[in-house]
């Protein structure tokens, strides 16, 4: 057995070396002589087997095309703004042939009033009221996007881009699943694609489009249930008899033009209770907490889910988080949650309690799957704020440092220590002197997001391709 074994392993290593010649996968990061890049490696305070067989589907997407793996990143402000997030999907769907598949689960935030990422484009009429699980009252269940627009106008709608204009990406999906609940029977949720439109099936509390070909976008409208039961009865037959699609080998490319709104919205709620605040009364016709676009390609597909100013208690009120959750199965969750908790006096902050409370949210992630790796991201540095005028230097930032190594031991987890990269206590100041960061000394610039996206992606690299396991 022995003899056949060692033969083998040589050969698909000696492969996955040309591979990784050809496409040498790390990406070129901007130089700074007061960033610590030393400090930017995964760090594994206790066990790392759950990296492991992540590592094995990466293993098996690189040299056959033959693993489909979902990346979810959780976080706040930095996350919704999808550039730092999405500086890491595009350096991922861009580092090998047919690493690229799904965009990843969407919110139509602009619906919400708020700031919706550039990478994709989205159009509403009619009015929405919004919920998010940073700002009470929570008036709808929310899930994986943190996020509601709810409507009782009829004819509004919801459309979404994948691909916008002076943007080089080419997403595309045969599948929507569209997260939402409608109230009234006579109506259903319908997808206009060009000339076509197609009836929802509903299916898990959720509802279901299935496309006969590709498309980059859609336009979700409400529909008479009744007008629509031919279609609706036809879809559900075709909807096991699946067209068969080629892995998709066309890389994508991150555009080079980008900015973000900033919207800062923080929550002080240092309490363990998180019900939410539902009230049957208040609920609308049509309520949307997330659309997700699928296809059947293999490969890498990245979902960011970002709340301006989210804390672990508000990712703790969405009750629909593990049942959408389960939809996308990440084999990876990149956690980045802390920034808003610790925005309070140094003798505010209860570590024990941050650490209670995630590892309350890390549950409902492995009850979806036990085997999801996880790295956990320190806060980065920044100013606390206690108010528009009155800022100073947020001394919390050491003690969620230790907090998450702590929590990286006790859950098996990585540690990617965005604090220590940056220079530590006090260095957002001298990032924002270097037109990297706000001058709000919370957030980044875009060129500051592009940094520390190309700085996790190359570590997460780093560590699969050398399999280099260092001890904190």
């Amino acid at each position: 057995m022995k003899k056949l074994l060692f033969p083998l392993l040589a050969t698909v290593a000696a492969v996955f070396t040309l591979a990784a010649q050809k496409y040498p996968m790390q990406v070129p990061v901007a130089q700074y002589d007061f960033v610590n890049y030393g400090a930017s490696k995964l760090v594994f305070p206790g066990d790392s087997s759950k990296f492991e067989k992540f590592y094995d589907k990466m293993d098996s997407l690189a040299l056959f095309g033959a693993s489909k793996i979902n990346i979810a990143h959780i976080g706040g402000s930095h996350i919704q703004a999808d550039i730092f997030s999405n500086r890491v999907r595009m350096n991922f769907a861009g580092s090998m042939p047919g690493f690229a598949s799904e965009r990843g689960v969407l919110f139509p935030y602009s619906a919400a009033r708020s700031n919706n990422p550039r990478n994709y484009k989205i159009g509403y009429s009619g009015e929405w009221t919004r919920t998010q699980n940073s700002r009470r009252p929570i008036n709808e269940k929310l899930g994986i996007t943190g996020y509601a627009i709810s409507t009782n106008d009829t004819d509004a709608y919801v459309s979404f881009e994948l691909n916008p204009e002076n943007y080089s990406s080419s997403w595309e999906y045969n599948k929507l699943r569209l997260f939402a609940v409608v109230r009234d029977k006579n109506y259903i949720p319908l997808l206009v694609v060009g000339n076509d439109t197609i009836p929802a099936v509903q299916e898990n509390d959720s509802y279901v489009f299935n496309l006969h070909n590709l498309a980059s976008a859609g336009t979700v409208i409400l529909g008479k249930a009744e007008d629509y039961n031919y279609y609706l009865q036809k879809y559900q037959e075709d909807s096991d008899s699946r067209f068969n699609y080629k892995i998709k080998n066309d890389s994508l490319v991150a555009g080079d033009e980008e900015s973000y709104a900033l919207n800062i919205g923080a929550e002080s709620d240092n309490g363990l209770t998180v019900e939410p605040e539902v009230k049957e009364e208040q609920r609308h016709l049509f309520t949307i907490t997330g659309l997700l676009p699928e296809n059947y390609y293999n490969g890498i597909t990245y979902h960011s889910m970002g709340v301006n100013g989210a804390s672990l208690n508000s990712w703790l009120r969405c009750e629909n988080f593990e049942d959408q959750l389960k939809f996308i199965h990440p084999d990876l969750a990149i956690m980045a949650i802390g920034i808003n908790d610790a925005n309070v006096p140094v003798a505010k902050f209860d570590k024990n309690q941050y650490k209670r409370k995630y590892s309350r949210l890390m549950e409902r992630i492995y009850a979806v799957n036990p085997d999801c790796a996880v790295i956990f991201i320190t806060n980065n540095d920044c100013d606390y704020r206690r108010s528009r005028w009155n800022r100073r230097i947020n001394r919390n930032g050491p003690i969620v440092q230790e907090a998450v190594y702590e929590l990286a031991k006790e859950h098996g987890a990585a540690v990617w220590d965005l604090f220590k990269v940056m220079g530590g206590l006090g260095s957002i100041h001298v990032w924002t002197d270097n037109g990297l960061a706000n001058r709000d000394h919370i957030h980044f610039l875009f060129e500051g997001y592009n940094l520390i996206g190309d700085l996790l992606y190359n570590a997460i690299i780093y560590d699969w391709l050398y399999k280099e396991k260092i001890s904190h």
